[in-house]
Protein backbone atom coordinates (compact mmCIF):
# COMPACT_ATOMS: atom_id res chain seq x y z
CA UNK A 1 0.00 0.00 0.00
CA UNK A 2 2.83 2.41 0.85
CA UNK A 3 4.43 1.75 -2.55
CA UNK A 4 1.09 2.51 -4.21
CA UNK A 5 0.87 5.82 -2.34
CA UNK A 6 4.41 6.74 -3.40
CA UNK A 7 3.61 5.85 -7.02
CA UNK A 8 0.39 7.89 -6.92
CA UNK A 9 2.22 10.95 -5.58
CA UNK A 10 4.78 10.57 -8.36
CA UNK A 11 2.05 10.22 -11.00
CA UNK A 12 3.11 6.64 -11.79
CA UNK A 13 0.42 4.55 -10.08
CA UNK A 14 -1.22 3.30 -13.30
CA UNK A 15 2.15 2.26 -14.73
CA UNK A 16 2.97 0.44 -11.49
CA UNK A 17 -0.35 -1.43 -11.62
CA UNK A 18 0.28 -2.32 -15.26
CA UNK A 19 3.67 -3.82 -14.37
CA UNK A 20 1.94 -6.05 -11.82
CA UNK A 21 -0.29 -7.53 -14.50
CA UNK A 22 2.83 -8.21 -16.58
CA UNK A 23 4.30 -10.16 -13.64
CA UNK A 24 1.21 -11.83 -12.12
CA UNK A 25 -1.03 -12.36 -15.13
CA UNK A 26 -4.28 -10.80 -16.31
CA UNK A 27 -6.17 -11.72 -13.12
CA UNK A 28 -4.64 -11.85 -9.65
CA UNK A 29 -5.64 -11.45 -6.00
CA UNK A 30 -4.17 -9.24 -3.26
CA UNK A 31 -5.03 -7.70 0.08
CA UNK A 32 -4.91 -3.89 0.04
CA UNK A 33 -5.83 -1.54 2.90
CA UNK A 34 -7.52 -4.38 4.75
CA UNK A 35 -9.65 -5.41 1.75
CA UNK A 36 -9.52 -8.65 -0.22
CA UNK A 37 -9.22 -7.58 -3.86
CA UNK A 38 -9.21 -9.21 -7.28
CA UNK A 39 -7.57 -7.26 -10.10
CA UNK A 40 -8.43 -8.15 -13.68
CA UNK A 41 -7.93 -7.12 -17.29
CA UNK A 42 -9.50 -10.30 -18.69
CA UNK A 43 -12.40 -9.36 -21.00
CA UNK A 44 -14.33 -12.49 -19.91
CA UNK A 45 -14.06 -11.54 -16.24
CA UNK A 46 -14.93 -7.92 -16.96
CA UNK A 47 -18.06 -9.00 -18.81
CA UNK A 48 -19.05 -11.13 -15.84
CA UNK A 49 -18.63 -8.23 -13.41
CA UNK A 50 -20.25 -5.56 -15.56
CA UNK A 51 -23.00 -7.59 -17.22
CA UNK A 52 -23.51 -11.34 -16.78
CA UNK A 53 -23.23 -11.27 -12.96
CA UNK A 54 -24.27 -7.64 -12.64
CA UNK A 55 -26.61 -8.30 -9.70
CA UNK A 56 -23.77 -9.93 -7.73
CA UNK A 57 -21.81 -6.67 -7.52
CA UNK A 58 -22.44 -3.17 -6.11
CA UNK A 59 -20.35 -0.02 -6.07
CA UNK A 60 -20.20 -0.73 -2.35
CA UNK A 61 -20.17 1.07 0.96
CA UNK A 62 -16.45 1.96 0.74
CA UNK A 63 -17.04 4.28 -2.22
CA UNK A 64 -20.21 5.77 -0.69
CA UNK A 65 -18.39 6.54 2.56
CA UNK A 66 -15.41 8.00 0.70
CA UNK A 67 -17.52 10.30 -1.50
CA UNK A 68 -20.08 11.25 1.17
CA UNK A 69 -18.57 14.62 2.23
CA UNK A 70 -18.39 15.90 -1.35
CA UNK A 71 -21.31 14.56 -3.40
CA UNK A 72 -23.29 12.26 -1.12
CA UNK A 73 -25.21 9.27 -2.47
CA UNK A 74 -25.70 10.04 -6.17
CA UNK A 75 -25.74 7.92 -9.34
CA UNK A 76 -22.04 6.99 -9.28
CA UNK A 77 -22.25 5.78 -5.65
CA UNK A 78 -25.84 4.47 -5.47
CA UNK A 79 -26.82 0.79 -5.53
CA UNK A 80 -29.97 -1.29 -5.83
CA UNK A 81 -33.36 0.37 -6.16
CA UNK A 82 -31.83 3.78 -5.39
CA UNK A 83 -29.51 3.42 -8.40
CA UNK A 84 -32.37 2.33 -10.68
CA UNK A 85 -34.44 5.33 -9.57
CA UNK A 86 -31.62 7.82 -10.11
CA UNK A 87 -30.64 6.33 -13.48
CA UNK A 88 -34.22 6.61 -14.76
CA UNK A 89 -34.50 10.17 -13.45
CA UNK A 90 -31.26 11.34 -15.11
CA UNK A 91 -31.51 9.48 -18.42
CA UNK A 92 -33.65 12.10 -20.28
CA UNK A 93 -30.98 14.77 -19.66
CA UNK A 94 -28.46 12.79 -21.71
CA UNK A 95 -30.55 12.23 -24.83
CA UNK A 96 -28.12 12.97 -27.69
CA UNK A 97 -30.83 14.69 -29.72
CA UNK A 98 -31.00 17.44 -27.11
CA UNK A 99 -27.43 18.47 -27.90
CA UNK A 100 -27.27 17.95 -31.67
CA UNK A 101 -27.42 21.70 -32.46
CA UNK A 102 -23.72 22.54 -32.53
CA UNK A 103 -24.35 26.27 -32.97
CA UNK A 104 -25.37 26.20 -29.30
CA UNK A 105 -21.73 25.61 -28.36
CA UNK A 106 -20.23 28.23 -30.67
CA UNK A 107 -20.16 31.24 -28.28
CA UNK A 108 -18.30 29.25 -25.62
CA UNK A 109 -15.82 27.80 -28.13
CA UNK A 110 -15.18 31.28 -29.58
CA UNK A 111 -14.49 32.59 -26.08
CA UNK A 112 -12.05 29.75 -25.41
CA UNK A 113 -10.15 30.46 -28.64
CA UNK A 114 -9.98 34.20 -27.91
CA UNK A 115 -8.03 33.68 -24.69
CA UNK A 116 -5.40 31.45 -26.34
CA UNK A 117 -2.36 33.54 -27.40
CA UNK A 118 -2.07 33.91 -31.16
CA UNK A 119 1.68 34.63 -31.09
CA UNK A 120 2.71 31.02 -30.51
CA UNK A 121 3.77 31.59 -26.90
CA UNK A 122 3.52 28.72 -24.43
CA UNK A 123 0.34 28.42 -22.38
CA UNK A 124 -1.07 25.89 -19.94
CA UNK A 125 -4.34 24.87 -21.58
CA UNK A 126 -5.61 22.64 -18.77
CA UNK A 127 -7.07 25.48 -16.63
CA UNK A 128 -8.73 26.95 -19.72
CA UNK A 129 -10.28 23.58 -20.54
CA UNK A 130 -11.65 23.28 -17.01
CA UNK A 131 -13.24 26.73 -17.28
CA UNK A 132 -14.61 25.87 -20.72
CA UNK A 133 -16.07 22.58 -19.46
CA UNK A 134 -17.63 24.35 -16.50
CA UNK A 135 -19.19 27.01 -18.74
CA UNK A 136 -20.54 24.39 -21.15
CA UNK A 137 -21.98 22.34 -18.31
CA UNK A 138 -23.62 25.45 -16.89
CA UNK A 139 -25.33 26.26 -20.18
CA UNK A 140 -26.26 22.69 -21.08
CA UNK A 141 -27.56 21.66 -17.69
CA UNK A 142 -28.95 24.93 -16.33
CA UNK A 143 -29.62 26.94 -19.53
CA UNK A 144 -27.51 29.86 -18.31
CA UNK A 145 -23.86 30.83 -18.81
CA UNK A 146 -21.76 30.75 -15.66
CA UNK A 147 -21.38 34.54 -15.46
CA UNK A 148 -25.12 35.14 -15.35
CA UNK A 149 -25.44 32.87 -12.34
CA UNK A 150 -23.22 35.04 -10.20
CA UNK A 151 -20.77 37.68 -11.50
CA UNK A 152 -18.72 37.36 -8.33
CA UNK A 153 -18.35 33.62 -8.89
CA UNK A 154 -17.51 34.07 -12.58
CA UNK A 155 -14.67 36.38 -11.61
CA UNK A 156 -13.30 33.78 -9.22
CA UNK A 157 -14.00 30.68 -11.31
CA UNK A 158 -10.36 29.68 -10.98
CA UNK A 159 -10.90 29.26 -7.24
CA UNK A 160 -13.85 26.94 -7.89
CA UNK A 161 -11.92 24.88 -10.42
CA UNK A 162 -8.97 24.47 -8.06
CA UNK A 163 -11.39 23.43 -5.31
CA UNK A 164 -13.09 20.96 -7.64
CA UNK A 165 -9.76 19.34 -8.59
CA UNK A 166 -8.68 19.28 -4.94
CA UNK A 167 -11.91 17.50 -3.97
CA UNK A 168 -11.51 14.97 -6.79
CA UNK A 169 -7.98 14.15 -5.65
CA UNK A 170 -9.23 13.93 -2.08
CA UNK A 171 -11.94 11.47 -3.09
CA UNK A 172 -9.30 9.32 -4.83
CA UNK A 173 -7.21 9.24 -1.65
CA UNK A 174 -10.25 8.38 0.47
CA UNK A 175 -11.28 5.51 -1.82
CA UNK A 176 -7.75 4.08 -1.77
CA UNK A 177 -7.82 3.99 2.03
CA UNK A 178 -10.63 1.43 1.77
CA UNK A 179 -11.64 -0.01 5.12
CA UNK A 180 -8.89 2.03 6.79
CA UNK A 181 -10.55 5.37 5.95
CA UNK A 182 -11.42 6.10 9.63
CA UNK A 183 -7.66 6.11 10.33
CA UNK A 184 -6.97 8.76 7.66
CA UNK A 185 -5.78 12.08 9.12
CA UNK A 186 -8.18 15.00 8.79
CA UNK A 187 -7.71 16.75 5.46
CA UNK A 188 -8.57 20.44 5.95
CA UNK A 189 -7.79 21.32 2.31
CA UNK A 190 -10.33 18.70 1.20
CA UNK A 191 -12.93 20.04 3.60
CA UNK A 192 -12.33 23.60 2.41
CA UNK A 193 -12.69 22.46 -1.21
CA UNK A 194 -16.00 20.78 -0.42
CA UNK A 195 -17.30 24.05 1.06
CA UNK A 196 -16.36 25.98 -2.09
CA UNK A 197 -18.10 23.62 -4.51
CA UNK A 198 -21.11 23.27 -2.21
CA UNK A 199 -21.51 27.06 -2.17
CA UNK A 200 -21.58 27.12 -5.98
CA UNK A 201 -23.98 24.18 -6.11
CA UNK A 202 -26.34 25.79 -3.62
CA UNK A 203 -26.51 28.93 -5.77
CA UNK A 204 -27.70 26.97 -8.82
CA UNK A 205 -30.11 24.85 -6.78
CA UNK A 206 -31.80 28.00 -5.46
CA UNK A 207 -32.50 29.06 -9.03
CA UNK A 208 -33.90 25.62 -9.88
CA UNK A 209 -36.19 25.59 -6.86
CA UNK A 210 -37.39 29.10 -7.71
CA UNK A 211 -38.28 27.82 -11.17
CA UNK A 212 -40.17 24.91 -9.60
CA UNK A 213 -42.32 27.29 -7.55
CA UNK A 214 -43.31 29.23 -10.65
CA UNK A 215 -43.70 26.18 -12.90
CA UNK A 216 -47.07 25.86 -14.65
CA UNK A 217 -47.43 22.42 -16.29
CA UNK A 218 -50.16 23.62 -18.62
CA UNK A 219 -47.88 26.09 -20.41
CA UNK A 220 -44.45 24.60 -19.78
CA UNK A 221 -43.92 23.08 -23.24
CA UNK A 222 -44.88 26.37 -24.89
CA UNK A 223 -42.45 28.58 -23.02
CA UNK A 224 -39.24 26.53 -23.38
CA UNK A 225 -37.63 25.05 -26.48
CA UNK A 226 -34.90 23.11 -24.67
CA UNK A 227 -34.75 20.44 -22.01
CA UNK A 228 -33.11 22.01 -18.95
CA UNK A 229 -31.65 19.32 -16.72
CA UNK A 230 -31.83 20.97 -13.31
CA UNK A 231 -35.31 22.37 -13.86
CA UNK A 232 -36.61 18.92 -14.77
CA UNK A 233 -34.75 17.38 -11.85
CA UNK A 234 -36.26 19.93 -9.46
CA UNK A 235 -39.73 18.67 -10.44
CA UNK A 236 -38.78 15.21 -9.12
CA UNK A 237 -36.57 16.10 -6.13
CA UNK A 238 -37.57 18.36 -3.24
CA UNK A 239 -34.43 18.05 -1.11
CA UNK A 240 -31.97 20.90 -1.92
CA UNK A 241 -29.04 18.80 -0.68
CA UNK A 242 -29.92 15.92 -3.04
CA UNK A 243 -30.24 18.37 -5.93
CA UNK A 244 -26.81 19.82 -5.18
CA UNK A 245 -25.20 16.40 -4.99
CA UNK A 246 -26.56 15.46 -8.43
CA UNK A 247 -25.13 18.67 -9.83
CA UNK A 248 -21.63 18.15 -8.48
CA UNK A 249 -21.19 14.60 -9.73
CA UNK A 250 -20.45 15.63 -13.34
CA UNK A 251 -17.00 16.28 -14.93
CA UNK A 252 -14.93 14.66 -17.72
CA UNK A 253 -14.82 17.06 -20.69
CA UNK A 254 -11.68 18.91 -19.58
CA UNK A 255 -9.73 15.66 -19.17
CA UNK A 256 -10.56 14.51 -22.70
CA UNK A 257 -9.68 17.90 -24.21
CA UNK A 258 -6.36 17.94 -22.38
CA UNK A 259 -5.56 14.41 -23.55
CA UNK A 260 -6.40 15.22 -27.18
CA UNK A 261 -4.31 18.37 -27.36
CA UNK A 262 -1.43 16.87 -25.40
CA UNK A 263 -1.12 13.84 -27.67
CA UNK A 264 -1.76 15.77 -30.89
CA UNK A 265 1.16 18.06 -30.04
CA UNK A 266 3.41 15.09 -30.82
CA UNK A 267 1.83 14.66 -34.25
CA UNK A 268 1.86 18.07 -36.04
CA UNK A 269 1.10 16.47 -39.40
CA UNK A 270 -2.06 14.90 -37.94
CA UNK A 271 -3.04 18.23 -36.38
CA UNK A 272 -2.71 19.89 -39.80
CA UNK A 273 -4.85 17.16 -41.40
CA UNK A 274 -7.58 17.53 -38.76
CA UNK A 275 -7.61 21.32 -39.14
CA UNK A 276 -7.98 21.12 -42.93
CA UNK A 277 -10.79 18.58 -42.69
CA UNK A 278 -12.55 20.67 -40.04
CA UNK A 279 -12.37 23.78 -42.23
CA UNK A 280 -13.73 21.78 -45.16
CA UNK A 281 -16.57 20.56 -42.95
CA UNK A 282 -17.64 24.11 -42.13
CA UNK A 283 -20.21 24.69 -39.39
CA UNK A 284 -20.44 21.29 -37.70
CA UNK A 285 -23.63 19.27 -37.69
CA UNK A 286 -24.44 16.07 -35.87
CA UNK A 287 -24.16 14.03 -39.08
CA UNK A 288 -21.00 15.85 -40.15
CA UNK A 289 -19.22 15.09 -36.88
CA UNK A 290 -20.24 11.42 -37.10
CA UNK A 291 -18.63 11.20 -40.55
CA UNK A 292 -15.45 13.03 -39.43
CA UNK A 293 -13.47 9.80 -39.34
CA UNK A 294 -10.04 11.27 -38.56
CA UNK A 295 -11.37 13.13 -35.51
CA UNK A 296 -13.26 10.10 -34.24
CA UNK A 297 -10.11 8.00 -34.59
CA UNK A 298 -8.17 10.53 -32.51
CA UNK A 299 -10.81 10.58 -29.78
CA UNK A 300 -10.98 6.78 -29.70
CA UNK A 301 -7.20 6.57 -29.42
CA UNK A 302 -6.98 9.18 -26.66
CA UNK A 303 -9.64 7.31 -24.68
CA UNK A 304 -7.75 4.07 -25.26
CA UNK A 305 -4.47 5.44 -23.94
CA UNK A 306 -5.92 7.59 -21.17
CA UNK A 307 -9.46 6.44 -20.30
CA UNK A 308 -11.41 8.98 -18.26
CA UNK A 309 -11.98 6.34 -15.57
CA UNK A 310 -8.87 4.11 -15.56
CA UNK A 311 -10.03 2.00 -12.60
CA UNK A 312 -13.49 0.63 -11.84
CA UNK A 313 -14.27 -1.02 -8.52
CA UNK A 314 -17.17 -3.32 -7.64
CA UNK A 315 -17.93 -5.00 -4.30
CA UNK A 316 -19.41 -8.51 -4.24
CA UNK A 317 -22.75 -8.48 -2.40
CA UNK A 318 -22.74 -12.31 -2.20
CA UNK A 319 -20.36 -15.19 -2.78
CA UNK A 320 -19.84 -15.37 -6.54
CA UNK A 321 -17.17 -16.25 -9.10
CA UNK A 322 -15.44 -15.10 -12.27
CA UNK A 323 -14.91 -17.41 -15.27
CA UNK A 324 -11.19 -17.03 -15.95
CA UNK A 325 -8.14 -17.45 -13.73
CA UNK A 326 -4.62 -16.48 -14.73
CA UNK A 327 -2.10 -19.23 -15.22
CA UNK A 328 -1.78 -22.48 -17.21
CA UNK A 329 -4.98 -23.57 -18.90
CA UNK A 330 -6.98 -20.64 -17.48
CA UNK A 331 -9.79 -23.12 -16.85
CA UNK A 332 -10.58 -22.81 -13.15
CA UNK A 333 -13.04 -20.19 -12.00
CA UNK A 334 -12.07 -17.43 -9.56
CA UNK A 335 -13.97 -17.49 -6.26
CA UNK A 336 -15.08 -14.01 -5.18
CA UNK A 337 -16.28 -14.00 -1.55
CA UNK A 338 -18.94 -11.58 -0.37
CA UNK A 339 -17.49 -8.21 0.60
CA UNK A 340 -14.38 -8.51 -1.56
CA UNK A 341 -13.53 -5.95 -4.24
CA UNK A 342 -13.15 -6.62 -7.95
CA UNK A 343 -10.99 -4.00 -9.67
CA UNK A 344 -11.15 -3.52 -13.45
CA UNK A 345 -8.11 -1.67 -14.79
CA UNK A 346 -9.06 -0.18 -18.16
CA UNK A 347 -5.72 1.64 -18.44
CA UNK A 348 -3.89 -1.71 -18.50
CA UNK A 349 -6.64 -3.44 -20.49
CA UNK A 350 -6.19 -0.88 -23.27
CA UNK A 351 -2.44 -1.57 -23.33
CA UNK A 352 -2.50 -5.35 -23.70
CA UNK A 353 -0.18 -6.25 -26.60
CA UNK A 354 -2.21 -9.37 -27.43
CA UNK A 355 -5.30 -7.18 -27.99
CA UNK A 356 -3.81 -3.94 -29.33
CA UNK A 357 -0.50 -5.05 -30.85
CA UNK A 358 3.14 -4.48 -29.98
CA UNK A 359 2.67 -0.72 -30.50
CA UNK A 360 -0.03 -0.52 -27.81
CA UNK A 361 1.90 2.13 -25.84
CA UNK A 362 2.12 4.44 -28.85
CA UNK A 363 -0.38 7.10 -29.91
CA UNK A 364 -1.58 5.87 -33.31
CA UNK A 365 -5.09 6.97 -34.29
CA UNK A 366 -4.50 5.25 -37.62
CA UNK A 367 -5.04 1.89 -35.92
CA UNK A 368 -8.77 2.68 -35.82
CA UNK A 369 -9.00 2.69 -39.61
CA UNK A 370 -9.03 -1.10 -39.51
CA UNK A 371 -9.16 -1.99 -35.81
CA UNK A 372 -12.35 -3.43 -34.36
CA UNK A 373 -11.77 -3.82 -30.61
CA UNK A 374 -12.33 -7.19 -29.02
CA UNK A 375 -15.66 -7.35 -27.20
CA UNK A 376 -15.07 -6.04 -23.66
CA UNK A 377 -11.52 -5.14 -24.67
CA UNK A 378 -12.20 -1.41 -25.08
CA UNK A 379 -14.16 0.23 -22.27
CA UNK A 380 -13.60 4.00 -22.09
CA UNK A 381 -17.04 4.45 -20.51
CA UNK A 382 -17.42 1.21 -18.58
CA UNK A 383 -20.00 -1.33 -19.68
CA UNK A 384 -23.19 -3.19 -18.87
CA UNK A 385 -26.18 -1.55 -17.17
CA UNK A 386 -23.91 0.95 -15.38
CA UNK A 387 -22.21 2.17 -18.56
CA UNK A 388 -21.62 5.94 -18.47
CA UNK A 389 -25.02 7.59 -18.88
CA UNK A 390 -23.67 10.56 -20.86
Amino acid sequence: MLENIKSWKAGRLLDRLQSRFERAGNTYSATVAGSSMIFTIDPENIEAIFAENFNDFDTGWIRRRAFAPSIGDVLITADGSNWHKQRAMLRPAFNKQLYSDYTFYQPDIDQLIRVVPADGSTIDLAPLFYKHALTLASRLLFDEPMASLNPEFAASSGRFIEAFKRVNHGNERRVRMGRLLPLMPRDRDYEAGCKVIHKYGDLIVQKALAYKKSWNPSRDDQTRDRYVFLQELAKEVDDPLELRNHLLGIETTASLLSGCLGLLSSRPELWAKLRKEALDLGIPTSEGVKSFASLNHVINEVLRMYPIVPLFGRMANKDTSLPVRAGPGRTSRVFVPEGSLAMINTYSLHRRPDIWGSDCNEFKPERWESKKPKHWGYLPFGGGPRVCIG
